[in-house]
């Protein structure tokens, strides 16, 4: 039995030996020269995003939400108020307040009288500057032939720098512009910036966080190109040595591209004239800057309805006398405020930057009337 057992394990042992020295001869255990190998299921590769969208870290947004007060049917639309509370700075809390914004519940549409704080005599130089939207530069656009919109805002806060401005009204600011703005301002702040969508950002009020404090912010539909409404801001902030408050407001109205937009101009200077009287009745000295894509017309209906004096000059005490030279980008104040060194940049850094002149000038806030 042992011996059949010993027999019949040679034989297998054989046989593998055997077999193992043929495949040898043969090759079998070197590789051929098909490498090829299963492709492997691999993410599809997606298009870059624009540069500049989606880089910056958001500003958080307002809380609440903004409460949209529709107008009654009327032949001249009520002005419609959206007061939204200030963005308070990480890790502090909303101050409490009244008046204009903050206080959660809906706003009326006259905002009640604020005391205003004390500084008189405080002085700082703002500007109006339209940034030319970046949708013109490129192919297709109305100025193809200069730089992006992120190209070009090095320039920008170059020009804000050399005139020493720390408030500005920032228009034709698209989202990109906004977002390089964020990424390059150090020591700026804007709104609403990118907190609000492509839409409402269009139109910001800029200023240094090192000389003021944002206290209350607010939008008002103001009529675009062929009516559609868009949402323009104010901001009321505090000048940080001295406490004194101002109102700080920026307007982009319709010019004559695509058709006559005067019908939507006239409205838009009616729903403004209307805020500029409202924040007016509150005590606290504003500014208001904006390219108005008018001259005269502008001049004479804001003046003859508000108490607003321009800081290029002029007159209006029955009889109109708009300022000469004159443009279509306007600074305009209280009768509290006083202008001096008004300027109107036409500089090949300005030219290289946008296809507006950037109008600067020196504010000193007096007694609040």
């Amino acid at each position: 039995m042992l011996e059949k057992w010993l027999l019949t394990v040679g034989a297998v042992s054989l046989s593998f030996a055997w077999g193992a020295g043929f495949m040898w001869a043969q090759g079998g255990f070197t590789p051929t020269s098909d490498t090829s190998s299963v492709a492997q299921p691999v993410n599809p590769e997606l298009p870059m995003a624009p540069v500049g969208y989606g880089n910056a870290t958001p500003m958080p947004s307002p809380s609440p939400a903004p409460i949209r007060l529709k107008p009654k049917p009327t032949a001249t639309p009520k002005l419609v108020l959206r007061q939204l509370p200030a963005q308070p700075r990480v890790g502090s809390s909303l101050p409490s307040s009244t008046g204009l914004a903050g206080t959660g519940s809906p706003p009326t549409d006259t905002p009640p009288t604020t005391t205003p704080s004390s500084g008189a005599g405080t002085q700082f130089t703002m500007a109006t500057f339209n940034l030319l939207g970046s949708s013109h530069t490129a192919k297709g656009g109305h100025s193809p032939g200069m730089a992006s919109g992120v190209a070009r805002m090095p320039g920008a806060l170059q020009i804000l720098a050399q005139h020493q401005v720390s408030v500005a009204g920032l228009q034709e600011f698209q989202p990109d512009q906004r977002a390089a703005f964020q990424r390059q301002a150090t020591g700026w702040a804007m709104y609403p910036g990118l907190s609000m969508g492509r839409k409402a950002g269009e139109n910001s009020v800029a200023w240094r966080t090192d000389t003021w404090d944002l206290v209350k912010t607010g939008l008002v539909d103001i009529t675009y190109f062929n009516g559609r409404e868009r949402p323009m801001p104010y901001v009321l902030l505090k000048n940080k040595a001295t406490g004194a408050q101002a109102y700080f407001s920026t307007f982009h109205n319709p010019a004559n591209i695509g058709g006559n937009m005067q019908r939507w101009r006239a409205e838009a200077t009616s729903r403004e004239i209307k805020l500029f009287n409202e924040l007016e009745a509150t005590g606290i000295p504003q500014l208001v800057t904006g390219d108005m894509n008018e001259r005269a017309e502008y001049f004479c209906r804001v003046t003859a309805g508000t108490r607003l004096l321009a800081a290029a000059g002029g007159s209006n005490d029955g009889s109109c006398r708009p300022p000469k030279p004159i443009g279509i980008d306007w600074i305009l104040g209280s009768p509290s405020v006083k202008f001096s060194d008004y300027t109107v940049d036409r500089s090949p850094l300005v030219r290289r930057t946008t296809d507006h002149p950037v109008v600067v000038t020196h504010v000193t806030l007096g007694a609040a009337s």
